[in-house]
């Protein structure tokens, strides 16, 4: 009888499987969480971009007793209620005759401590000034927090300006600070003013996100834009930028390419104090270069004077 040898065991499919899952399994954790990283991204978007809670959140703070607030309530085109500051110049007797209407940041309200420190010495040059929070922010009534609901609200506030306190468009400069600057230069772009002054300045929402979050498409996820940037050749007002080297929030790179792309004329000031105190922190500079620009843009021959580059 002859001997049979034993059949050669089939190679098991299992270790391929496993080495297929081994690769798998990463790539699918790893999308899932890309994705959700997405989603968290879109549907926070409102709570990533608009802060009115910090920084004292909505309790207002009383007015100095040095500053002589009047206080309204602007209604916007959507029926809300835009607590208001008109402040007159600290000395009528030096004042230049110029109206500064401020737009604000993405966080707080205009009763902070800090602001109201900035407004005092901002009067001191002879400017009286108007500063209104958004709706949702301190005692203004709450209502749809969007781009374009506080460009609503902006326009709201310089319309009240014209209409009903008889300020000349040609005697308003309007003003923006971080997220403000978006909605300033939007105002900008579509009323008369005398001037526009822009501080901690971007050139979009999205740019700044993607600088935060270069790994997500931000750029076509965002829905608020605020795209500063595509604006500033049509704004043919005087402009003046101002931005911290050391700003942590708005990189500096930010404004200037926002004063590269606009026309002239125009002026860029480098401060330091980062992105809230540069007012404080480089007081000198600051108020010197804000000072000297409101009385050239206030005097007659304003449009002959040469552009600063």
């Amino acid at each position: 009888m002859k001997a049979t040898r034993p059949s050669a065991a089939l190679p098991s499919a299992a270790p391929a499987r496993t080495r297929r899952w081994l690769f798998v399994v990463p790539v699918v954790i790893g999308l899932a969480g890309y994705l959700g990283a997405m989603a968290y991204l879109k549907l926070n978007e409102t709570a990533l971009v608009y802060h009115p809670n910090e920084y004292g959140g909505r309790a207002m703070v009383a007015p100095a007793p040095d500053l002589r607030v009047e206080e309204f309530r602007v209604m916007s085109p959507d029926s809300l209620a835009l607590v208001t500051w008109l402040v007159p110049p600290a000395d009528s007797a030096n004042a230049i005759g110029l109206w500064v209407l401020v737009c604000h940041g993405n966080a707080g309200n205009i009763s902070l401590p800090l602001r109201q420190e900035w407004l005092r010495a901002l009067i001191a040059e002879g400017v009286g000034a108007v500063s209104f929070d958004y709706r949702g922010y301190g005692a203004s009534d709450d209502g749809p927090l969007d781009e374009e609901a506080l460009y609503l609200d902006a326009r709201a506030v310089y319309e009240w300006m014209v209409r009903d306190r008889g300020i000349p468009a040609s005697r308003i400069v309007i003003y923006g600070h971080s997220l403000g600057s978006g909605v300033a230069t939007a105002l900008a772009a579509h009323v008369e003013a005398a001037g526009l002054i822009l501080e901690g300045a971007f050139t979009s929402v999205p740019d700044v996100g993607a600088s935060r979050y270069p790994w997500l498409p931000v750029r076509l996820l965002a829905s608020e834009r605020f795209a500063s940037i595509q604006r500033m050749d049509s704004i043919a007002m005087p402009k003046l930028q101002l931005h911290a080297t050391d700003d942590g929030v708005i990189p500096f790179a930010f404004g200037e390419r926002l004063f590269a792309a606009s026309p002239a004329p125009k002026e860029f000031v480098a401060l330091t104090g980062g992105h809230d105190r540069a007012f404080s922190a480089d007081s000198a500079t600051y108020y010197s270069a804000i000072g000297r620009w409101l009385r050239r843009i206030a005097a007659p021959d304003v449009e002959s004077a040469p552009p600063a580059e």
